[in-house]
């Protein structure tokens, strides 16, 4: 299994530096957020060459862009905001298509004030759950004009915040674009990420959602009391049970490596993570 990295983790000044640095560190995939390229994750439009430029960085360092960030609050409070992303994330879906990939990441959003990856206790009512159908179908047929697919992660933050409401939010949706991202280290909220919950979190997960993944992402949690995320292979998240599970499900893409914070992190990230993709037989 190809192993990508997550764009705004190579913290450089071009676009170039950028694929390069990865490419250097032996990443052959990447998801890509337009943050590094335009100092924010949805542009309202793109300027002529803007894109060929990224593909162009891609081709050169041998890189597959796998898929592209799209994430926006879909439940904001802000009527004109969120309308103001809908639009944006046409421009997204089309910039997706052009650069070569097929997946568009989403946030099922917060009702905080303050971010959109912070809880509030509003975000599960059914009145934010009735926002986000909305808008979910409203971006959709961005999904199949474009031909791309929506990719939703499990967050203790969001709308979508339990393997339940994931599995609720795609038959609800029921269309054939809207797929899972598997992020193991988000499946413990508070008080959960203990060593003793990692198998059952984790099997339940693949129970409820091993045939809708699209993407996998390889991140860690620490066994905390709250939620402390770090690199893959130095927290809790049982890689060897995870890979071995996306072998039974026949997923065949790549795993994009996230949550890391330093420049240090990378090299044991990617070398853990090689030897069990390896003893997997992946």
């Amino acid at each position: 299994m190809k192993i990508g990295a997550f764009s705004p983790e190579i913290r450089l000044k071009t676009v170039e530096a950028v694929f390069e640095e990865a490419s250097r560190m032996g990443f052959t995939q990447m998801q890509y957020d337009f943050a590094t390229s335009h100092g924010e994750e949805m542009p309202a439009d793109f300027h002529p060459g803007e894109l060929e430029r990224i593909a162009s960085a891609g081709r050169l360092y041998g890189i597959e862009i796998l898929a592209v960030n799209g994430t926006f609050n879909m439940i904001d409070t802000d009527l004109a905001s969120r309308k103001e992303h809908i639009k944006r994330f046409e421009r997204i879906a089309f910039a997706c298509r052009a650069l070569g990939c097929g997946i568009v990441t989403l946030c099922t959003g917060s009702r905080s004030k303050k971010s959109m990856w912070a809880w509030d206790p509003d975000t599960s009512s059914e009145a934010a759950w009735s926002d986000l159908i909305e808008t979910t179908r409203q971006i959709l047929p961005f999904a199949e004009q474009y031909d791309i697919c929506l990719g939703v992660e499990t967050e203790a933050s969001n709308v979508v915040c339990t393997l339940e409401r994931t599995r609720r939010y795609l038959d609800e949706i029921g269309s054939p674009r809207l797929k899972v991202i598997m992020d193991c280290a988000n499946l413990f909220p508070a008080g959960t990420a203990r060593v003793e919950n990692v198998k059952p979190t984790i099997r339940k997960a693949f129970d409820l959602l091993g045939r809708d993944i699209i993407l996998a992402h390889g991140k860690d949690v620490c066994a905390s009391e709250t939620i402390r995320f770090t690199y893959p292979g130095n927290g809790i998240v049982d890689y060897d049970f995870y890979f071995n599970l996306l072998k039974e499900y026949h997923y065949d893409k790549g795993l994009i490596l996230h949550g890391i914070h330093g420049e240090e992190e990378f090299e044991p990230a990617i070398r853990v993570m090689r030897e069990k993709l390896d003893r997997a037989g992946l």
